[in-house]
């Protein structure tokens, strides 16, 4: 017979050598800030599970986090996902947070991401094929970074992608964004390259720009063809002159001014308490066993949601 899986794994050191978390060993359990060092590689396993012990009191959603200096390599696939989560259902986490880390070895692929950010500084870490879901936000691109995200699902998080500073140029594709608060939020950006993206159904916005430059971002999807419907569904100059314009149709080509019957709108209200987590209309979020599913042919995962909203399924585009 098959022998009993030896997990669960409490983790308290810091990561100081190159290291695998196996599938026996899991569910790796991390309760305070766990550090991969520089030089030192965490490879996880396909099917391996990570979860996070929520800290008590201070801003929710402050930790623990993962902070990778080194490398993490978490690379699943579609019958055996790599699951990165709360210990308690409903809770939120910190981070999983690169922090100048080694961009070959700085790997998230086919990884169920929920109730914790990616945080990216001076690190360009690839991240495709995952869910990013039920968060504050979904990934957040600091200073002296390009990473590449790209096939991911990003939803039901307060904001989906940030991107921080005047050195932030990832390169953002194929992604679906979508049933966030806002879908991207833009503080200051440098050169990013966003295209191919489904960028719909962002509750307040799809798109809000606080920098005072303009972006091109042509070739994405907003579930509608009309530019003044789109243009109503993102926050920049066209409301605010301090703001930069988002060129959604091409290089150049600023999408029509929006009316507004209020003359000068204000800008949108964008506080902590509208960041979802697991409420704010999504009052439960529960994810089918994983595990169970490597029997099926779907990759479908099913999000039931209590309350406000009907049950939506995530068909996760693992790579």
């Amino acid at each position: 017979g098959e022998a009993l899986a030896a997990g669960p794994t409490n983790v308290t050191a810091n990561i100081t050598f190159s290291t695998t978390w196996t599938r026996d060993n899991s569910p790796y359990i991390i309760q305070t800030d766990l550090t991969i060092a520089q030089g030192a590689v965490l490879t996880l396993e396909p099917g391996v599970e990570v979860r996070f012990v929520a800290q008590q009191g201070g801003a929710v959603g402050r930790g623990p986090n993962l902070v990778v200096r080194g490398g993490l390599r978490a690379v699943g696939n579609a019958t055996a996902p790599i699951q990165f989560a709360p210990y308690t259902q409903g809770s939120l986490w910190g981070a999983i947070y690169f922090a100048g880390s080694d961009p070959s070895n700085s790997v998230l692929q086919a990884c169920m991401i929920k109730g914790g950010r990616i945080a990216i500084n001076q690190a360009s870490p690839t991240i495709s094929g995952c869910g990013i879901y039920g968060a504050k936000s979904g990934v957040e691109v600091f200073g002296n970074s390009q990473p590449t995200i790209s096939g991911n699902r990003i939803t039901a998080n307060g904001y989906g992608i940030i991107l921080m500073a005047a050195t932030a140029s990832p390169i953002i594709s194929g992604n679906e964004i979508y049933n966030n608060n806002f879908g991207f939020f833009f503080k200051d950006f440098g050169a990013p390259s966003i295209s191919g993206n489904k960028i719909y159904h962002n509750l307040k916005y799809n798109i809000v720009n606080y920098a005072p430059k303009s972006l091109d971002m042509p070739g994405n999807d907003f579930r509608a063809t009309d530019p003044q419907m789109v243009a109503r569904t993102i926050y920049d100059g066209a409301q605010n002159p301090s703001f930069g314009r988002v060129n959604f149709l091409g290089a150049g080509q600023a999408a029509p001014a929006v009316a507004s019957t209020a003359g000068t709108q204000a800008k949108p209200d964008i506080k902590e308490d509208e960041f979802w987590g697991y409420g704010r209309p999504f009052d439960a979020m529960k994810v089918s066993n994983i595990g169970d599913q490597k029997d099926k042919s779907s990759n479908t995962v099913k999000i039931l949601a209590v309350g406000a909203t009907a049950v939506v399924t995530v068909a996760l585009l693992f790579l």
